[in-house]
């Protein structure tokens, strides 16, 4: 093969590369799975897999967030946790987690003025719904018929201390079909992250 023909298969293959994508563009915006299975390779063995809470933003054109902020109980830390942020498929940082103000809504709010605890970690053997999935079922509810979602952020945590499965609680922005200069911020849903079934509705689609 000339020269010639090699600068022409060379710039062939360049082509389809672009229009294809590689495979390290895939896996650039990975799931919460995938995204924890990246920060557990920058932790010390004990500390995997010990997820306090895991959060979601900055969603691309497909609903995938693109930064991932996951904290994990760690006990050689300052407040025993430590927080991982997975940005488009790479560990970005790792640090202690400060805690002020988790959920102001929640039952153990004296807990933000102290150290995370043993029963907040997630028994990952009862998360069993991915970020992908739950996204998907949240843009098939009967309200959002007639609404294109157009960014989610997502918290998966436990709703409670002791042997409970993790739930995922999806903020949604959406525009109506017919009007989207009328784009907003929708609500919440609240989902069983081991089963997928719906915990609370609280969208204000239709007021």
């Amino acid at each position: 093969m000339n020269r010639c023909s090699q600068s022409i298969v060379l710039l062939a293959t360049a082509v389809v590369c672009l229009a294809c994508g590689s495979p390290g563009h895939a896996a650039a915006v990975p799931s919460a799975k995938e995204a924890l299975a990246l920060a557990n390779q920058k932790v010390d063995a004990a500390v995997q897999d010990k997820i306090i809470r895991l959060v979601g933003s900055n969603s691309d054109s497909n609903l995938r967030p693109r930064l991932w902020s996951i904290t994990m109980y760690d006990t050689t830390r300052v407040n025993d946790g430590v927080l991982v942020r997975v940005k488009d498929g790479a560990v970005n940082t790792v640090s202690s987690s400060m805690r002020m103000f988790d959920d102001g809504r929640w039952k153990n709010f004296s807990r933000n003025f102290s150290g995370y605890w043993p029963a907040e970690v997630i028994d990952v053997g009862r998360w069993g719904i991915d970020s992908d999935q739950i996204v998907n079922t949240a843009r098939s509810h009967p309200k959002l018929a007639g609404y294109e979602v157009t960014e989610v952020t997502m918290v998966l945590r436990k709703p409670s201390d002791g042997n409970v499965p993790p739930s995922w609680r999806l903020r949604l922005r959406a525009r109506p079909s017919d009007n989207p200069s009328r784009e907003r911020w929708i609500g919440y849903l609240q989902y069983n992250a081991e089963t997928g079934e719906l915990l609370a509705d609280e969208l204000t689609v239709g007021r």
